[in-house]
């Protein structure tokens, strides 16, 4: 005689508890959360909408602090917007030469890369800084184009939120 089957019943996720749900969604990146994970189901959506999750990845992610008391409107996209938030510029610091950037105009001697201290012997406020450009007696230009939608913007948080935009050229 065989022996009898034991009876298997598949759980779903979604009995979970939702706290459990909040810490698997809490180590997901946010914008998987918002295009992958939140259209699932109404569950998830409204879990993936709780301003406390994305204040916790706002402090698991260091953009604030346990101590935090600044009012905060919405915190995902006060999240967001500390993610982006850095230069924007490739090769701010001469590092790399002129790679990525344009010449728009170069007179006298040119545009050149210098390391620090520099032929005046003066040192950077900013230690990780260990080159610069610099120009000569005449006007030279460069510039750079930068794509806000490669660099992890949208258009309805631009459109809607307009965030400061920080380019930074040592």
């Amino acid at each position: 005689m065989d022996a009898p089957h034991p009876t298997t019943a598949l759980a779903s996720i979604n009995e979970l508890p939702e706290n459990i749900l909040l810490e698997l969604f809490l180590n997901l990146p946010a914008r998987q959360l918002l295009l992958n994970c939140r259209p699932v189901c109404s569950l998830w959506r409204d879990l993936i909408d709780l301003m406390i999750l994305w204040k916790r990845k706002c402090l698991r992610d260091g953009f604030i602090t346990k101590d935090w008391d600044q009012p905060v409107e919405d915190w995902k996209i006060f999240y967001f917007l500390r993610s982006l938030q850095r230069n924007l510029l490739r090769n701010p610091c001469a590092e790399e030469g002129m790679l990525a950037w344009q010449i728009d105009t170069e007179g006298g001697d040119n545009w050149k890369v210098e390391s620090l201290p520099g032929a005046h012997g003066t040192a950077f406020p900013d230690p990780k800084v260990k080159k610069y450009f610099v120009t000569s007696y005449e006007r030279c230009l460069k510039s750079q184009l930068v794509d806000l939608i490669a660099k992890g913007y949208w258009k309805e948080l631009l459109d809607t939120f307009r965030p400061d935009i920080v380019v930074k050229d040592w």
